[in-house]
């Protein structure tokens, strides 16, 4: 049994594949948290990850609402379960929409100390990597590069992806 998968995405196959992806990954995180998420893209935006608009993932926050869940409070419920955030980006304005967000939902929490937000000039590396998990590739977590660009991406569960991934992203801490 593979314990990874590639998924090449275009406009005009597997458009939904990386986002369910995600919906699988951020699911899997909120029911069994990691000590450590670490989130690693150049440009970020406050994505809609979750559509909860009938409900159906009420059960991993109850204070969710039946309306679209997004990035930034996927990132403080993480954090609420007990994992430490790290997201490591770019020193640009459309970050910092994301950056501003994220900081105020921790701060109102009272977790502040739950994030870790790190900014390198040259940094193009991506990837999403929990304990359990490390999902990379050509990917930016924006609403272009889950829903329009042409991306590769893939999802491993190998621990020695895992643990090469964690050694690599904590050289940027």
């Amino acid at each position: 049994m593979s314990l990874s998968r590639k998924i090449f995405k275009s406009s005009t196959a597997l458009q939904g594949a990386v986002h369910e992806v995600l919906v699988f990954a951020f699911t899997q995180e909120l029911l069994s948290p990691s000590q450590h998420v670490f989130l690693v893209a150049p440009w970020i935006s406050n994505i809609v990850v979750f559509d909860n608009r009938l409900g159906q993932f009420s059960a991993l926050n109850p204070d969710w609402s039946k309306r679209e869940i997004r990035l930034v409070e996927v990132l403080a419920t993480a954090a609420a379960n007990g994992s430490h955030i790290h997201v490591l980006t770019r020193p640009d304005a459309h970050n910092q929409y994301v950056e501003r967000r994220l900081k105020e939902a921790m701060a109102d929490a009272g977790l502040s100390d739950a994030l870790n937000w790190k900014v390198r000039p040259l940094l193009h590396s991506k990837g999403l990597l929990t304990d359990r998990f490390y999902l990379d590739g050509s990917m930016n977590l924006t609403e272009s590069g889950v829903h329009l660009n042409d991306e590769t991406i893939a999802i491993s569960y190998e621990q020695s992806d895992i643990a090469q991934a964690r050694v690599h992203f904590e050289d940027y801490l």
